[in-house]
């Protein structure tokens, strides 16, 4: 994907067809932060081979220091790109290029951005200056604003851890999912049981992700400090994906509820998975269905109130078992 990605960009660069802006997708401290590099590289570089990886534009590329290039990333205590140093950057690039060519603006984490700093780029991806770059380096591309994706050329290098977890999670869950409702108080249990290893196994790899952000000021912290900022950070993101857990559960008891309820099957969601959600449909009257999308609003609101994980899913699914 990194080679076919490569050709793409430099063919564009070669025939004057580069976009103005492009979202690459992988890891934000590894493969997509050196694609971007070598992009930046191919247009400062100084030499006819481009890019020679050796002369002052690509070392000054290398070390984030060129100065027609602005680099952009969450600040270390947040973990959010700010408004201001989106504004920053869409002030620099909107100004004449010190080299008299290409500016170019980097957010790395993109994906870190809120609503305010996403709809401020975004008029400027709707009308980008002459000569501008804009390069979006994240590995959770589905957290961005779809109008941003949509004004922009999508790189995917690889799925990124985070994108990998969602794939991980997602599979478990559908699991789950199959194999409601549960018959009875054993399978609430059983059923219980996987989605606490879930959400165990989505905790442990966004500890892992977010250890590895750790900038030089976080480690200069001393450890009490230390592990304040990482349980913040932890626990910020596992409500994320805690949020899209239940959304999908939500949507997969909705199509059930579709089928129990007659209505056009056209409709569905999870329209793959027809024949498991017409076969738990006849399981269920449209009574009973509401009732299981409620019990799943019920088990998301008592997680926020840090009632045990392994608890409010069996009783939860003890609620949801056939009758």
């Amino acid at each position: 994907m990194h080679a076919e990605a490569w050709q793409g960009i430099r063919n564009g660069f070669e025939s004057g067809r580069l976009a103005h802006a492009y979202v690459i997708v992988g890891s934000t401290r590894g493969n997509a932060l050196q694609f971007a590099e070598s992009f930046l590289k191919l247009l400062f570089c100084e030499r006819a081979e481009k890019p020679c990886n050796e002369c002052k534009g690509c070392r000054q590329v290398e070390a984030h220091k060129h100065a027609d290039t602005l680099w952009v990333e969450p600040q270390s205590k947040s973990r959010m790109v700010r408004v201001e140093d989106v504004e920053a950057l869409i002030h620099r690039i909107s100004q004449t290029a010190f080299g008299g060519g290409w500016k170019a603006g980097i957010i790395l984490q993109a994906d870190r951005m809120n609503n305010q700093s996403e709809n401020k780029l975004l008029k400027t991806l709707e009308e980008p200056p002459q000569n501008t770059l804009l390069l979006l380096v994240t590995d959770s591309p589905q957290s961005l604003l779809p109008t941003i994706i949509s004004r922009c050329q999508k790189i995917v290098l690889s799925e990124g851890r985070i994108g990998m977890l969602n794939e991980i999670w997602q599979i478990l869950l559908m699991n789950v999912l199959s194999g409601m409702p549960p018959t009875g108080g054993l399978d609430a249990a059983r059923l219980a049981s996987q989605m606490k290893a879930i959400l165990d196994t989505v905790k442990e790899n966004i500890s892992a992700t977010v250890v590895e952000e750790l900038d030089q000021n976080d480690e200069a912290l001393d450890e009490s400090k230390l592990k304040v900022i990482l349980e913040a950070r932890i626990n910020a993101r596992l409500k994320e994906v805690q949020a899209d857990v239940f959304r999908v559960m939500l949507d997969w008891h909705r199509d059930v509820l579709m089928l129990a309820s007659g209505i056009d099957a056209e409709q569905l969601i999870f329209s793959n998975d027809r024949n498991v959600l017409e076969q738990q449909a006849k399981l269920h009257t449209q009574a009973s269905a509401l009732n299981a999308i409620r019990e799943i609003e019920n088990m998301a609101q008592r997680l926020d109130r840090n009632i045990p994980a392994m608890q409010i899913f069996d009783e939860g699914f003890r609620k949801m078992a056939r009758r």
